[in-house]
């Protein structure tokens, strides 16, 4: 069966969008021969991910992030067992939208950072889900 984990981190540091490009490079290589697929969200220097995949190459990766200087305060915000994956043929996607925007997926109003975002769905973790929606539906409109 398949896994899925979405979690959050933070940048260590600023990110241009030519480090972004080479990380979701590296990413999408390493992705593809571990055979995970999912989506990046970046956000004022947060990262948003859901991955998808053979639950021991997920946990196998999450080991990698941990390790990542480019992360910290890496959270599991959510993990399931799923029948099939939201994201089956991206390697790797990438959004990279305005907090409001991302509090609008998870259904919820007022919040106007990523930050207050994340701390909502943290003591709402059933809302985590319903991110997958907006992203599908944004990504669409690529």
């Amino acid at each position: 069966m398949t896994y899925r984990l979405i979690y959050s981190s933070e940048a260590t540091a600023e990110m241009a969008r030519t480090d972004l490009e080479q990380m979701l490079t590296e990413s999408r290589l390493r992705n593809a021969k571990r055979g995970i697929t999912g989506v990046l969200v970046f956000s004022d220097g947060v990262f948003l991910q859901v991955l998808e995949g053979e639950r021991d190459d997920v946990e196998d990766l999450m080991v990698s992030l941990r390790r990542d200087p480019r992360h910290r305060n890496l959270k599991v915000l959510h993990e399931e067992e799923i029948d099939r994956r939201t994201f089956p043929t991206w390697k790797m996607a990438c959004l990279s939208p305005r907090a409001e925007e991302v509090s609008a997926w998870a259904g919820l109003e007022g919040a106007t950072s990523i930050e207050s975002v994340l701390a909502t769905l943290r003591e709402n973790p059933d809302r985590v889900p319903r991110i997958l929606t907006g992203l599908v539906e944004a990504l669409a409109k690529q």
